[in-house]
C-alpha cells in the first residue's frame, strides 16, 4: 500500500497526543506545550485539516453498526470528503509537518508507533481516492471500502475523541490522562490514575477538583491516624506526626502540576499504610 504517513491526519494527530502524554509523564512540560500549540494552530475549526480530521475520526471510531448503516456512512463520508478544498488541505498538511519538524525537533517523531495503524492507513488511502473523483482507482476503492465497512461493523472497543479542538487544553489533557492510564497501568495505583483523570477533566472547574483533592487528603489523614493508634515505636511516631502535619498543610486549592504530584505521592503512602 502506497501511503504517506506524514500526511495521514489520523496518524499524525495520534502521534502528537502520544508525544504530549510522554513528555508530561517525563516532566518535560515545555515540550508538551509546544505540541499542544501545534494542535491549536493547525486543527482549528476554520481549517480544511479539521474537516478531514472530523471525517477521519468518525470512520476510525464508529463501531457496532449494521452493514446497511455502514454503507450509508461511507456514502455520506465520500460526499463530505469531496467538499474539502484539496489545495488548501495540502498546504495545511505541509505547514503541520513543518511545525512538527522545526518546533518539536524530534528526528523519530513520524516513526513513533500508533495503535490501529493499519486501519488508520486504510482510511486515509480511501479518503484520498474519494477526492480523486473520476480519476480514482475503482479496484482500490472497492478494496478499501470493504475494509472500512468491516471496521464499522466490528465490535472493537470504541474510542471517543471530543471534537471541540478549540478547547485544546481540556481535550488534550483528557486524552493524555486516558493514554497515561493505559500505558502505565502497572505502575500507577487506581487512585493515582483517578487523580490524573480528575485533573485532566476538571482543570477548568477548580471547585470540583479542590473538593476531590480534599477527599483524597482526608482519606490519607484517616489512615495515618489509624496507623498511629497501633504504633508502639516512638521514632516512627515522631515521623508520622511530621508526615501528618505535612498532609494537613497540603493545599487543595493549588492546582499546579507540582501540587498534584504531591497528591500522587501521598496515595503511595496510603497504599503502604493499607498494607500495614
Amino acid at each position: 500500500m502506497k501511503h504517506n504517513k506524514k500526511r495521514n491526519v489520523g496518524i499524525v494527530y495520534e502521534q502528537l497526543l502520544n508525544y504530549i502524554a510522554k513528555n508530561i509523564v517525563d516532566d518535560k512540560q515545555s515540550k508538551a506545550k509546544k505540541a499542544v500549540k501545534i494542535i491549536e494552530r493547525r486543527f482549528n475549526k476554520k481549517t480544511e485539516l479539521y474537516k478531514e480530521f472530523r471525517l477521519f475520526n468518525a470512520l476510525a471510531n464508529t463501531t457496532n453498526t449494521s452493514t446497511e448503516v455502514a454503507a450509508g456512512i461511507l456514502v455520506e463520508a465520500k460526499t463530505a470528503a469531496r467538499r474539502i478544498n484539496q489545495s488548501n488541505l495540502r498546504k495545511e498538511k505541509s505547514l503541520l509537518i513543518k511545525d512538527i519538524n522545526y518546533q518539536l525537533k524530534e528526528n523519530n517523531f513520524f516513526h513513533s508507533k500508533v495503535d490501529d495503524y493499519r486501519n488508520f492507513a486504510s482510511i486515509q488511502v480511501l479518503i484520498n481516492e474519494w477526492c480523486k473523483k473520476d480519476s480514482s482507482d475503482l479496484k482500490k476503492l472497492v478494496e478499501y471500502e470493504k475494509l472500512i465497512i468491516e471496521s464499522l461493523v466490528s465490535d472493537k472497543p470504541k474510542i471517543v475523541i471530543d471534537d471541540t479542538i478549540e478547547k485544546s487544553d481540556k481535550l488534550i489533557f483528557k486524552i493524555m490522562a486516558e493514554k497515561i492510564n493505559k500505558k502505565y497501568n502497572k505502575a500507577l495505583t487506581n487512585e493515582q490514575k483517578d487523580i490524573i483523570k480528575h485533573y485532566a477533566i476538571y482543570q477548568e472547574e477548580p471547585e470540583r477538583m479542590s473538593k476531590y483533592l480534599n477527599e483524597v487528603k482526608n482519606k490519607t489523614l484517616k489512615y495515618l491516624k489509624d496507623y498511629q493508634v497501633d504504633l508502639n515505636n516512638q521514632v516512627l511516631l515522631n515521623k508520622i506526626d511530621r508526615v501528618y502535619e505535612n498532609v494537613v498543610n497540603l493545599s487543595i486549592s493549588n492546582l499546579s502540576e507540582d501540587n498534584i504530584k504531591k497528591f500522587l505521592t501521598i496515595t503511595n503512602l496510603k497504599e503502604e499504610l493499607k498494607k500495614g
